[in-house]
């Protein structure tokens, strides 16, 4: 008798989580654009990151009148004139574009998705999305040539960098406006 009453409320607490576990009803319909669109967010906004990182790198290496800067990736060509170490340049540069890239494959995924289920409201935002994206690798590709130089142009590097930003924003804007359309659910989302 003890171990039935032991063993009924592990059943039923099983079964509940294998209840609560079930994907919502509308889950199909949406096609479970939940990993991919995460990713895809968590992608655009890594690259968004990095470029905001960069270019606060560029700006710390600056020279404020009268100032002579050293340390670590800064090199001092004369005193008062400083120049941005070209391989954080390119490495910054490369972290942006491995950001891009994968940002594009996620929403290549949910391009499929939506496809597949004739979704032309959801192929419209992607559209917007890739058109943003697009723009973020143009302005991607022109920064990779200004870091690629021994003598990284600083302002050139930020106003790519300003221009990636501005497109990643755009993208980010309408994946969220499109992400709540398709009701995403977050976890721990109830």
């Amino acid at each position: 008798m003890k171990s039935l009453a032991v063993l009924l409320p592990a059943v039923v607490a099983l079964c509940a989580s294998t209840v609560l576990a079930q994907p919502s009803a509308d889950a199909k319909a949406r096609g479970r654009f939940d990993f991919h669109g995460r990713g895809a967010r968590t992608a655009m906004r890594g690259a968004r990151e990095s470029t905001a990182s960069f270019q606060e790198f560029v700006r710390s290496t600056q020279p404020v009148p009268g100032q002579v800067i050293g340390g670590e990736g800064v090199v001092r060509e004369s005193p008062g004139v400083v120049v941005v170490s070209p391989q954080i340049a390119q490495a910054a540069a490369d972290e942006i574009g491995d950001y891009i890239t994968k940002s594009e494959k996620h929403l290549a995924w949910m391009r499929r998705q939506a496809e597949a289920q004739k979704d032309k409201e959801a192929l419209a935002s992607l559209d917007s999305i890739d058109r943003n994206l697009a723009a973020a690798r143009r302005n991607h590709a022109t920064l990779c040539s200004c870091c690629m130089e021994d003598n990284v142009d600083a302002k050139a590097a930020m106003a790519c960098c300003q221009t990636i930003d501005d497109s990643l924003g755009k993208a980010i804007s309408e994946h969220d406006a499109l992400m709540k359309r398709l009701g995403e659910t977050r976890p721990g989302a109830k």
